[in-house]
């Protein structure tokens, strides 16, 4: 039985990698840290950590061409406070490479589809 999520390019015996933000709501220029040693930016599914303790599955899409920004897709989800926050996506504007793991910065969210 396979674990990866379909699409994301990932080892079927991999689960969804780590990864967290320092706030409780994505938002532009927003930063998350895909823990492990770098580089780890490779479509795969995500477990993000938000900084009030709630998670949320997420995942890492690869650009269609190679010119065009990697995307972030995040389920919906409830803050630790009770917002409702629903699924959305993001651009990724920015990626650096760190000695604990690789530093995504967000940019424009993408318009939500009905």
């Amino acid at each position: 039985m396979s674990t990866s999520t379909p699409g994301t390019g990932g080892a079927a015996d991999e689960g969804p990698a780590a990864a967290r933000t320092g706030h409780t709501h994505l938002f532009r220029g927003a930063r998350l840290l895909l823990h492990g040693a770098a580089p780890a930016l490779r479509p795969r599914a995500l477990e993000l950590e938000f900084s009030d303790g709630v998670q949320a599955p997420a995942e890492l899409l690869a650009p269609v061409r190679p010119d065009d920004p990697w995307m972030l897709a995040v389920e919906s989800y409830r803050t630790a406070a009770g917002t409702p926050l629903p699924a959305r996506s993001w651009l990724v504007a920015g990626v650096t490479d760190r000695e604990d793991g690789t530093e995504l910065r967000l940019g424009g969210r993408l318009p939500d589809t009905p």
